[in-house]
């Protein structure tokens, strides 16, 4: 299967995403993205309150290291088979994991300041 990138979010054990394959997004600053907006994933895929509410992450290529960054909400990594589940959903074999300020639900974002 060819790696894809792009939004998801992941609620109840299931990911929602906006997958595209690699060769067809866009490259800023050593990295290759999907322009499709969380925003959009969730007005298409959710009814009612907001897309800040679901834990969210997004998958982008990394051109220097020449694999995949899936980009996460803590609670996703620290469920168990969530990324495994990602990962094959986009169709990744080389990837890590990390992190931003982006990606951040509600429930974690105590957890930020408490840390600070």
């Amino acid at each position: 299967m060819t790696a894809m990138i792009g939004p998801f979010f992941y609620a109840n054990g299931v990911v929602t995403a906006h997958k595209i394959p690699v060769d067809s997004g866009e490259t800023r600053g050593g990295k290759v993205d999907n322009p499709y907006s969380h925003e959009k994933l969730y007005d298409d895929n959710f009814n009612g309150g907001d897309y800040i509410d679901i834990p969210r992450g997004r998958v982008v290529w990394d051109t220097v290291r020449n694999s995949a960054i899936i980009y996460t909400d803590a609670c996703v990594e620290a469920t168990d088979g969530a990324i495994a589940k990602i990962a094959e959903l986009f169709g990744l074999s080389d990837y890590i994991v990390s992190h931003d300020e982006h990606y951040v639900c509600p429930n974690c974002m105590g957890d930020i300041w408490e840390e600070n």
